[in-house]
């Protein structure tokens, strides 16, 4: 027979923890990254630079907003798992942070 295998609630909490702390870090990095502008000189060259700067910041904004995804599946997880077992109860936290995209840099 396999062993029980046993669902810590605290270690979902920590890793939804670290995973929010992480989101918010992408979305600042997202929005230092379209704060700064770089001028090349050559035309062709900033237009690519420019292209290049505003991906990286959609995959950042994309990067926030799974990491916010996934944080709040494990707090769910973690609360139905603790609730559903005896003699244990959990309220689940409503400080979740909001993933909202940053504004569009400007050219």
């Amino acid at each position: 027979m396999p062993p029980e295998q046993r669902l810590d609630p605290a270690v979902l909490d920590a890793v939804a923890v670290a995973l929010k702390r992480s989101s918010t870090a992408a979305l600042e990095a997202s929005h230092e990254l379209l704060a700064h502008y770089s001028d090349t000189g050559d035309g062709p060259t900033q237009r690519a630079v420019d292209t290049l700067i505003d991906h990286a910041a959609d995959a950042l904004r994309a990067l926030t907003d799974s990491l916010a995804d996934i944080s709040g599946e494990l707090e769910t997880a973690a609360t139905a798992w603790a609730s559903a077992q005896p003699g244990r109860s959990r309220h689940p936290s409503s400080d979740r942070p909001s993933a909202r995209p940053g504004p569009r840099r400007e050219r």
